[in-house]
């Protein structure tokens, strides 16, 4: 597989060869590459390298040096953030938002056209197979925005490959060999056994999300508006669209066992006044009009 030619056939379409392009780059093996494919297939002068420090680990100071240094050799240009706290609660998530300050400050400060991550072929398998053990319908089993990740329908061995080819550097995160962490545990205890089974474990998955994609759009075509709907109009949808109907209106992803035990309510003829929680969103039946908060 040449990513050579995949990266610069996906900025050709993007038509982003003269843009200012942001990478988010952590110093692992998968952002290192995209970064070092960007340089060679790209203009360095556009390519504006994101780091986040999170002051959390004791490799933090090497990634930054890692990541700082390939910014000089490859002449691309290097903005970092150290995080000066660790909240005591919902770290990833409180991460995660810091982040996506960080990116949304270096875009406008910096008119990047857009901000790639290093996500692949096989981080694709991974979360499909995350969010089916949670419930998620055919929309969260469509792909990444792809439009943000050029590597997305790329194995993580070809990635490998093309590290060992180069001879690059990179940082090894030791948490992600924590199997405690359940996205871990499917990376290094599921797909295994599943490529026993499929060995183009990856290939099946993009082309499968490709699909899961369309269905969601015509689902989306066909979804009517997100607002209090008469009892009458919701059971003329199709099952499909009712399941999707309730998904959307949830504020916390529901389980499939929720969204069954909401559907026998609405179709067993509730009484007006009657409550429903689905979660965490309150559904109410009054004047044969759902509505819900």
């Amino acid at each position: 597989m040449n990513l050579e030619k995949i990266i610069s056939n996906f900025l050709s379409h993007e038509q982003l060869e003269e843009k200012n392009i942001g990478i988010a780059v952590s110093g692992g093996i998968d952002s290192t590459v995209l970064l070092h494919l960007m340089a060679k297939c790209g203009n360095p002068d556009h390519i504006f390298v994101l780091h986040v420090h999170h002051g959390t680990r004791s490799v933090c100071d090497m990634e930054w040096n890692i990541v700082e240094k390939m910014c000089k050799t490859l002449y691309a240009h290097f903005i970092g953030k150290k995080l000066t706290s660790v909240p005591q609660k919902n770290v990833e998530s409180a991460w995660r938002t810091e982040r996506k300050k960080f990116f949304e400050k270096c875009k406008k400060n910096h008119k990047l056209e857009r901000i790639f991550t290093a996500h692949h072929a096989t981080d694709l398998v991974e979360t499909m197979i995350w969010r089916l053990t949670k419930g998620c319908g055919i929309s969260g089993l469509s792909p990444f925005d792809i439009s943000t990740k050029p590597l997305w329908n790329v194995p993580r061995s070809e990635i490998e490959k093309y590290a060992q080819e180069n001879n690059l550097k990179w940082c090894e995160d030791e948490s992600n060999l924590n199997t405690n962490i359940e996205r871990n545990l499917i990376r290094h205890e599921v797909l295994p056994k599943l490529r026993k089974i499929t060995p183009n474990l990856e290939q099946v998955f993009v082309r499968e999300s490709e699909i899961f994609h369309d269905a969601a759009q015509f689902i989306e075509k066909h979804l009517p508006p997100l607002k209090p709907i008469e009892k009458k109009k919701f059971l003329e949808l199709s099952p499909t669209i009712q399941t999707e109907f309730l998904r959307r209106i949830s504020k916390k992803t529901p389980s499939a066992s929720e969204i069954e035990d909401c559907l026998r309510w609405i179709h067993g003829n509730p009484k007006g006044g009657s409550q429903k929680m689905l979660g965490e969103t309150k559904i109410v039946f009054k004047d044969k009009v759902f509505s819900w908060k």
